[in-house]
């Protein structure tokens, strides 16, 4: 068997955990968007399902809320999976940084997808009146994302913390699981030393 082995099964199943995680952390925000998005917009049925909303405030409010939401939980989800990966390559001297890069920045993607057609699905009843509005119907829009550009803060903000980090770990040299790099000691070899 090759040696090997073990470290890159550890490392997906580092990688895995992150993904999900991250990824069912979406579906929690779509609920956390549509509770956070302010009241919905209201504009004029043009019937098949398409509304003319104008300038309406509320509209862009909602995909503030948006940008907001999942930046922020980039931000946290970056830093809390750096310092996780830290920890676990300090217990067994192994570099877990580009396996839960790559998760995280996956995750973070799903995650923001996730949050989009959560937060859209829990305005299904006003979705479904606009398809049935007759044209010139004064209708209140359900939550949307127009700008789906706005679906790269997440995992734009994730990397970005998450590099933040490895460069300030880089600087102080304290990266751990690095070749040449002595594991920090466990528990039970700690009480053995004198």
């Amino acid at each position: 068997m090759d040696e090997r082995t073990p470290a890159v099964r550890r490392q997906l199943t580092v990688g895995v955990c992150v993904f999900t995680a991250l990824a069912l952390l979406g579906a929690v925000l779509g609920v956390l968007w549509w509770a956070l998005a302010p009241d919905r917009a209201e504009g004029v049925a043009l019937g098949g399902g398409e509304v003319f909303t104008g300038t309406d405030e509320a509209l862009f409010a909602g995909e503030g809320a948006f940008v907001l939401v999942t930046a922020l939980t980039g931000l946290v989800t970056g830093y809390v999976v750096y310092m996780l990966q830290f920890l676990l390559a300090e217990r067994r001297a192994q570099d877990l940084r580009l396996a839960c890069l790559a998760a995280g920045f996956l995750g973070s993607a799903v995650g923001a997808l996730l949050t989009w057609q959560v937060g859209t699905a829990l305005d299904a009843p006003l979705h479904a009146a606009l398809q049935e509005a007759d044209r010139g119907e004064t209708v209140t829009v359900g939550l949307q994302l127009r700008a789906t550009a706005f679906l790269v803060a997440w995992p734009f903000v994730f990397v970005l913390q998450y590099g933040l980090l490895d460069a300030v770990s880089l600087l102080r040299r304290d990266q751990p699981g690095l070749p040449g790099r002595p594991a920090a000691p466990s528990a039970e070899t700690a009480s053995d030393t004198p």
